[in-house]
């Protein structure tokens, strides 16, 4: 039979240093997520555009043309072939009830509609 092992853990301690930040290092941190600062010297980079077709041959292009077409293909006959969620068709089933937060005091009602058969609890 196994002992129960027992060991005392120590609290964890975590310390936090003063952050040696230069003004222009705290006005691009500012503006990377989204605070203005007085000092509008700070120019925010333009993210540079990258094209990977910039230097392929054509057979490559058509290449890459064609993979993208196959998962095209593949994501709708996923989509077509793949599970469909219930819709309603006119036949609801219901089933509403009451109920009291004995606490608080408040009444709320749950009310379910779905189109499949709900099982009834009559109480």
């Amino acid at each position: 039979m196994n002992r129960p092992e027992i060991r005392i853990v120590q609290d964890q301690q975590e310390e936090i240093k003063p952050a040696d930040i230069s003004q222009n290092e705290a006005e691009m941190l500012l503006a990377k997520y989204g605070y203005k600062s007085n000092n509008q010297n700070y120019q925010e980079p333009q993210p540079q555009s990258f094209d990977p077709t910039r230097d392929l041959s054509y057979e490559e292009m058509c290449r890459l043309e064609d993979e993208k077409l196959r998962q095209q293909l593949h994501e709708q006959m996923m989509k077509a072939n793949g599970p469909k969620p219930y819709t309603f068709g006119g036949n609801y089933d219901a089933n509403t009830t009451y109920g009291t937060d004995t606490d608080s005091g408040y009444t709320f009602k749950v009310n379910i509609v779905s189109d499949m058969p709900l099982p009834r609890r009559d109480y």
